[in-house]
């Protein structure tokens, strides 16, 4: 079947792209894996965005910044010491804006590596010792009233950069997708990837319905269980398609929350011997808090027969930095 890849392009064209992503990212078979496990894995490289640490947080920044520029801001605000915001500053940095980040806990309990970053960029750091959501909520409304009475303009950063104007990130992949299948006639029948702030899988499952691209989008949760995350798939779906003028069907979001082990940021045993698979087969090095646990829940539906005979399985590999930062 042929897919129109204008369609994309055609809703994405009045938001400004700042191009920090350099993709087209990778897309190619894993062979060694494909034959151990029986079936067809391809991987899409997101890991490789290029910008800064890379991973799936450049694609929502390039929508991100483009937004803030357009409103007239000069200073952006996000919380915690994420991979989203770790970009988030150095993105900042080179667009002349001044990058505040509250982060929960004192400074000498921050990840060295972490702190380097936000150092290279000249974020401003902010710490509440205090832990609890009330707390932070608190203490970034503060910031935020000072730095207006400074007339500075903020545009705030959502955390992991999941909100409508950063999805747009990952409808702009699915075309990619999309112009991958159509100049190598490789159809997917179903995309893993791991699930966290949503905006990768709202970008995915409404690149899909505007594309009618037919696949299954599978989200591997990373921190919240299925029903919740569901949910706030859904929430954040409905925003950006409101914004867009699209339909959605809530129907397409399907999550799986058995891969998470003990909780967020906590290594599985299965997440383990999937980075392990993935590096010594592939030279593909995963993390163990997302994409590592996507890829076991990858493994998993191969080695239980959960694919059909010729599948064509699309991972996307969403950074993680191999737990660099944990």
């Amino acid at each position: 079947m042929k897919y129109d890849t204008n369609l994309i392009n055609t809703e994405l064209k009045n938001f400004p792209n700042m191009e920090l992503s350099i993709t087209p990212t990778p897309i190619y078979q894993l062979h060694r894996i494909s034959k151990r496990l029986g079936c067809n894995i391809y991987i899409m490289r997101e890991d490789l965005t290029g910008f800064c640490i890379g991973g799936n947080k450049i694609r929502k920044l390039d929508y991100l910044i483009g937004d803030a520029i357009g409103k007239g801001a000069d200073t952006l605000i996000t919380t915690a010491a994420s991979s989203f915001s770790r970009n988030a500053a150095a993105a900042g940095k080179i667009f002349g804006f001044e990058v505040h980040v509250v982060l929960t806990g004192n400074k000498s309990e921050q990840n060295s590596a972490s702190q380097a970053l936000f150092q290279q960029f000249d974020s401003v750091l902010h710490y509440v010792e205090q832990t609890d959501e009330h707390s932070l909520k608190k203490e970034y409304g503060r910031i935020v009233s000072e730095l207006s009475n400074q007339g500075k303009k903020i545009y705030h950063l959502h955390p992991g950069g999941s909100d409508a104007i950063g999805s747009l990130g990952y409808i702009n992949a699915f075309n990619q997708i999309v112009q991958y299948s159509q100049d190598k006639g490789t159809h997917f029948n179903k995309i893993i990837h791991s699930s966290g702030s949503t905006a990768t899988q709202v970008g995915l499952l409404l690149g899909q319905s505007i594309s009618e691209y037919d696949v299954t989008i599978i989200g591997i949760a990373a921190s919240q269980k299925s029903k919740i995350q569901t949910q706030r798939v859904y929430k954040l779906a409905q925003s950006t398609s409101q914004m867009l003028g699209i339909q959605f069907d809530k129907s397409k979001i399907v999550v799986d929350d058995n891969f998470m082990g003990s909780g967020y940021a906590i290594p599985s045993k299965e997440a383990e011997l999937a980075v392990k698979m993935f590096a010594s087969t592939e030279g593909v090095l995963l993390d163990d808090i997302y994409s590592g646990k996507a890829a076991a829940g990858l493994i998993h539906y191969a080695e239980n027969g959960m694919f059909n005979e010729g599948d064509n399985i699309l991972f996307i590999h969403t950074g993680g930095n191999s737990g660099l930062f944990y």
